[in-house]
């Protein structure tokens, strides 16, 4: 049973090889005792579950997790860690700070994707990675557009929040088109703009771009991002793939 832990959402899924998985989502803040999720998702599956591992951003909810590993399936809960997985060079100050997230991400692209990559995962935080010769050279972050959306809900008098969704046009007729089309599009000029000088910094030729995360939805359509490869389940696999590398 893999839990991929974010900031709003928790994903749940089954799986027995990496591949095929069988998909729960629940939101972060419900994650109050181990009790409580069992009840949640007993009424889903009703496989015996062998291991627990978790990729958190939330270390709040990590004692949740483990209590539930240990009480409701019989073992010790593994969390995902960069420093825990040496087939990547993590080449960054302090490998112990990069979020579990972006470990599981960058391990998915190594097995998956081969040794050069750039990954973006559209969550509440927007990160991108970088995979060099097989060594994570760092990366970004960014304000997610919920992010964004909020900061201009929350610290002014009369912006009103709004819903995210994609933007078709480049001026709006509304307040609300308005504050969309300038999140939407402020965030892939971002983006485009890291992007193609990562590559040149780097000096990458054909390098494998991975979009990821919920939220990557928002913009699989745009041309401008016409070489990107849309991947919703590369962070279940990096999970799976960290603790196969543990057992094997």
């Amino acid at each position: 049973m893999l839990f991929d832990v974010g900031n709003t959402h928790t994903t749940v899924a089954i799986t027995d090889d990496g591949k095929n998985f069988d998909i729960r989502r629940i939101s972060t803040k419900l994650l109050q005792t181990e009790d409580e999720l069992f009840v949640f998702l007993r009424g889903f599956y009703d496989v015996k579950v062998k291991q627990v591992v978790v990729s958190s951003v939330v270390p709040n909810i990590n004692h949740v997790l483990s209590f539930f590993a240990q009480k409701y399936v019989g073992c010790e809960a593994v969390f995902v860690e960069a420093i825990k997985f040496s087939r990547i060079k993590w080449n960054v100050k302090i490998p112990e700070e990069i979020g579990a997230d972006r470990v599981a991400d960058v391990i998915a692209a190594y097995y998956d994707y081969g040794k050069d990559a750039i990954v973006v995962d559209f969550g509440t935080a927007i990160t991108i990675e970088v995979l060099k010769n097989g060594i994570y050279e760092g990366g970004v972050i960014i304000p997610g557009f919920s992010m964004l959306i909020n900061a201009l809900f929350e610290g002014t008098a009369k912006l009103p929040m709004v819903e995210i969704k994609a933007a078709d046009r480049f001026v709006g007729k509304d307040t609300e088109s308005n504050i969309r089309i300038g999140t939407i599009n402020a965030i892939m000029g971002g983006i485009r703009y890291l992007i193609d000088n990562i590559k040149k910094e780097q000096k990458f030729k054909d390098v494998p771009l991975i979009f990821t995360g919920g939220q990557a939805r928002l913009i699989q359509n745009q041309k401008i991002f016409s070489e990107a490869i849309i991947d919703y389940n590369l962070g279940l696999r990096g999970i799976f793939y960290f603790y196969e590398s543990l057992t094997n």
